[in-house]
């Protein structure tokens, strides 16, 4: 495990010799660009996405970790003797339209999303005072099954946001994201292939470099198996920014890493003490 953080932080810092030294000349919350103003240090805020948008040929390699429940202790390390992990490329394919994928470790899952922003606060709080955005998500697991009829279909999963947010002002910014998760298979015949959930995020940013971001999404149309078996996704993070890299520390109670997955099948539970430790390692490249 340590041998592998260390290749990446490596990895991560050999290459602020070929990429801008500046993640502010295309993400920096303190700069108005006219007609948009940039609301939060990265494109996620802990697990979920945010509004912010990369400029056209800007590539983003993000590395996010999810170690196991830190009340496992010293013997576990913390969480440390288990990981989940997700690698993913990000790129600003034109104005306002993102793309991205990965692949995470928990059910060996593959994920791409389209990204467009159709709308951007402005200076003038009145006239434009938040930033919207379409989000839509699609992730396969390819786990290998002892099932002969599980098709390709059946492991498919989606989800689809419309994130709206709002920097109030140099210190606090809001998003609220209402989102639908639909899976073409579920693990109970009593689950709903349909859930609707209601995230919201605040952002308070102490200085330009550092911020510490909260998370939490609400399920509306849970079941019984949903209510007794997962949790409502709940987190908070810290953005420390340095040159061009963005590290994101998080206490989460949502160890997987896809969309679906975090969204609507958390399993910690915080009043237990049933939370994870993780962190994203994001570098950005113009190219």
């Amino acid at each position: 495990m340590i041998t592998r953080l260390t290749k990446y932080l490596f990895i991560f810092f050999l290459s602020h010799v070929y990429s801008q030294d500046d993640l502010s000349s295309f993400l920096d919350p303190y700069v108005d660009y006219g007609n948009m103003m940039s609301t939060f240090k990265s494109t996620r805020i802990v697990n979920s996405h945010s509004t912010e948008i990369f400029e056209v040929k800007q590539l983003d390699m993000r590395i996010s970790h999810r170690f196991g429940q830190i009340k496992g202790g010293i013997y576990d390390l913390f969480g440390l003797d288990q990981a989940k992990i997700r690698v993913g490329l990000e790129y600003g394919l034109y104005n306002n339209l993102m793309i991205g994928l990965g692949r995470s470790t928990n059910d060996k899952s593959y994920d791409s999303y389209l990204k467009y922003k159709f709308l951007s606060q402005s200076s003038d709080f009145a006239k434009k005072p938040v930033t919207m955005v379409l989000f839509s998500n699609i992730a396969v697991n390819t786990l290998k099954s002892n099932f002969a009829n599980y098709p390709t279909s059946a492991r498919l999963s989606y989800t689809n946001q419309i994130l709206v947010s709002s920097k109030l002002n140099d210190v606090i910014s809001v998003q609220f994201s209402p989102t639908w998760v639909h899976w073409n298979m579920v693990q109970n015949e009593n689950q709903n292939n349909d859930i609707f959930l209601i995230g919201t995020m605040l952002s308070l940013s102490f200085t330009k470099s550092t911020s510490i971001n909260f998370e939490y999404f609400n399920r509306i149309n849970t079941n019984n198996f949903d209510d007794q078996n997962y949790q409502n996704s709940f987190s908070l993070g810290l953005d420390i920014e340095t040159g061009g890299h963005v590290f994101q520390l998080h206490i989460t109670n949502s160890m997987n890493l896809n969309e679906a997955s975090f969204l609507t099948r958390s399993e910690g539970d915080w009043r237990k003490g049933n939370i994870n430790f993780g962190f994203n390692i994001s570098r950005e490249f113009s190219l």
